[in-house]
């Protein structure tokens, strides 16, 4: 990895005016701003990302750079980076063959090899960035259009999958099947420095209507037989949404059993039942038809961050972002993250970049009750700057970094302060830090860099670990750095001061 290339403009910071003795009296730095910022990268049908899978390794990996660099320049702090799109893996994988998404045959791997997951940790992490890895439950194909590998679920056990509509399904009602995709999100979580792992919308596929206007039944009939040949009682409606509470609970308790702190998030879809709140509306049925019972799964704490896909305009109040969001924080008993998903990809559309400014101020307002965050769908309208839904973000909403909200849940510890020492190297003020106790420093996953001008502090960067040595910023008269743990979880922070001589 070309290091110095990537993090110059990030860590190298010219020091254009010298160091004076300071006179001023330095305030104690105030907590850093906390709100989650994320956003899906999609790629299935290549979507968002890559543009073809047919370009050369080097091509995609130039194309996921770009994209992950804007996110840095939009102040986002979390992306959301599909790695599962149809029961294939655009990671190296022992349990699902190579995505054709990536490379345009299923079960290929990239040549010259390479590992995009693990790219994309790497450059987010220099930027800050938190990393989550999305998967697709139970789809076995989206379309068509790339053959399946002999190693692919579909050819291993056709006798699991079905087609539905254009894609083809795992049946949720098989108990390998479920295993298998606990299995798979178990073993990123092992093997990948991730900060999430995170689920989509589609369990049972959304349903699909025949000629008669009918929707068509999902095609389960031989293992719900089988589920009541082994004494199962459950009628059908019920044992569906079984078959998914028990696979969004088991997801937890692996991730958690492998990594405590590695989040688990959902994005079901956006209300839960039609007519709930009363007065509202909506023609799918999630809980029905989807046999998505969320509003069960944020209430039991299976997951630590919801992210109800709420792509509704704030008016009117029948259909809309805040009615839906104020009712689903009224059912969140213990305090996990509802972080409602926006829909970006639809201004210019039904709605203009005011209407994206709006919600967010929304979510903000409703801040006494947790700490805020969002996601947009999709990075690709953010990347392109549609409309200047990227730029109208990033001066009036973004204007400031921001961290990640706490999980305390999750992680307390209750690491202590870094020690700075100022250096000089070739005449250039540097500052180097580190733990006191060595013991503390595979705990801190972060380090938050605060700089104090103009008589204010602002947040100026983070970092992740391993990194503790930078130029001294240019313009700042006193730096602040404080060790953030895996849960965001802050210590005290360290101010030094400059001086005449940078040291």
């Amino acid at each position: 990895m070309a290091f110095n290339k990537i993090v110059r403009p990030l860590l190298l910071i010219p020091f254009l005016l010298p160091l004076t003795t300071l006179a001023q009296e330095i305030p104690e730095p105030p907590p850093p701003a906390r709100e989650m910022r994320a956003s899906w990268i999609a790629t299935v049908r290549n979507i968002d990302w890559p543009s073809d899978p047919d370009l050369p390794p080097a091509a995609q990996q130039d194309e996921l750079l770009l994209l992950i660099e804007r996110a840095s320049e939009l102040r986002l702090n979390a992306l959301i980076l599909q790695v599962r799109p149809a029961g294939d893996a655009l990671y190296a994988s022992q349990l699902e063959p190579w995505s054709p998404f990536l490379t345009s045959t299923m079960g290929q791997a990239p040549d010259p090899a390479w590992d995009p997951l693990q790219f994309a940790i790497d450059e987010c992490h220099l930027r800050g960035i938190e990393l989550h890895a999305w998967f697709n439950p139970f789809r076995a194909l989206a379309g068509e259009k790339f053959p399946a590998s002999p190693d692919h679920i579909t050819r291993t056990h056709p006798e699991w999958t079905m087609k539905y509509n254009i894609d083809t399904w795992m049946d949720p009602g098989i108990p390998e099947i479920r295993q298998r995709t606990i299995d798979v999100l178990v073993d990123v979580t092992r093997r990948y420095d991730v900060d999430g792992i995170h689920i989509d919308d589609y369990f049972y596929p959304y349903p699909v209507a025949g000629s008669d206007g009918k929707n068509r039944p999902f095609p389960d009939d031989k293992s719900y037989a089988a589920y009541q040949a082994a004494g199962g009682r459950l009628d059908r409606s019920h044992w569906r949404r079984e078959n998914v509470d028990t696979t969004v609970r088991d997801i937890y308790t692996g991730i958690k059993q492998t990594k405590r702190w590695v989040k688990f998030g959902v994005s079901p879809f956006g209300l839960w039942r039609p007519g709930v709140p009363e007065g509202t509306g909506g023609g799918l049925d999630p809980y029905e038809d989807l046999a998505a019972d969320s509003r069960k799964w944020l209430q039991q704490g299976w997951l630590d961050y919801f992210v109800p896909q709420l792509y509704w305009p704030i008016e009117p109040p029948k259909l809309s972002f805040t009615t839906y969001y104020d009712w689903w924080l009224t059912q969140n008993p213990l305090h996990r993250y509802v972080w409602p998903g926006m829909a970006v990809d639809r201004v210019g559309k039904d709605r203009g970049p005011a209407e994206i400014l709006r919600q967010i101020s929304a979510v903000r307002q409703r801040g006494a009750s947790m700490t805020p965050g969002h996601v947009h769908w999709n990075f690709g309208t953010l990347a392109k700057d549609a409309y200047e839904v990227g730029t109208l973000t990033r001066e009036r909403a973004y204007q400031v970094l921001a961290i990640p909200p706490a999980t305390p849940w999750l992680s307390q510890l209750d690491l202590p302060a870094p020690v700075i020492t100022p250096y000089r190297d070739a005449d250039q003020p540097r500052l180097k830090w580190a733990h006191s106790e060595a013991a503390w420093q595979p705990h801190t996953r972060w380090w938050v860099l605060q700089g104090f001008a103009d008589g204010q502090w602002t947040t100026l960067q983070v970092l992740p670990g391993p990194i503790t040595d930078l130029a001294w910023p240019s313009g700042q008269a006193a730096i602040a750095i404080r060790a953030a743990g895996p849960g965001w979880e802050l210590s005290p922070p360290t101010v030094q001061k400059a001086s005449a001589d940078g040291e």
